[in-house]
């Protein structure tokens, strides 16, 4: 049992995990939501309703954490600390790239049209300040 060195948190968020975005609602107390979620130059882009409760929470408090945990062994996962911004550059392109990576090529790219088409996407970045990470001995 060891904490990972960055290549290999770079490799574990590169993979298809599920993550849990967590978000501070306005009293403080935290909003968790499952994301997709596509690792990328150093940055973690989600993609979201634009009126969903943790892209209301980032406007009013950049302060994010995510988890991404293996779903069985050898058990690892990645704790991100950061802050998040919402955007829209590069949604197409983003939205895509994600749908691929969670319902393949042949599904990904008709998936991201139809939430594409919906015209309520946004991009959330989150830039880390901290990772925490542990991964099981094989």
């Amino acid at each position: 049992m060891a904490s990972m060195s960055r290549s290999g948190i770079d490799d574990f968020l590169s993979q298809q995990h599920l993550a849990h975005l967590v978000t501070l609602r306005p009293s403080g107390t935290p909003h968790v939501a499952p994301v997709w979620y596509l690792w990328d130059q150093d940055k973690m882009v989600i993609m979201a309703d634009a009126g969903a409760v943790k892209v209301r929470n980032i406007r009013r408090n950049p302060a994010v954490s995510v988890s991404v945990a293996s779903p069985g062994r050898p058990y690892a996962f990645v704790s991100v600390e950061g802050s998040a911004s919402t955007g829209v550059d590069g949604m197409e392109t983003m939205v895509e790239r994600i749908c691929v990576k969670y319902d393949g090529p042949e599904r990904g790219p008709d998936y991201a049209r139809e939430l594409l088409a919906e015209g309520r996407m946004t991009l959330i970045t989150i830039t880390p300040d901290r990772f925490i990470s542990w991964s099981e001995d094989d």
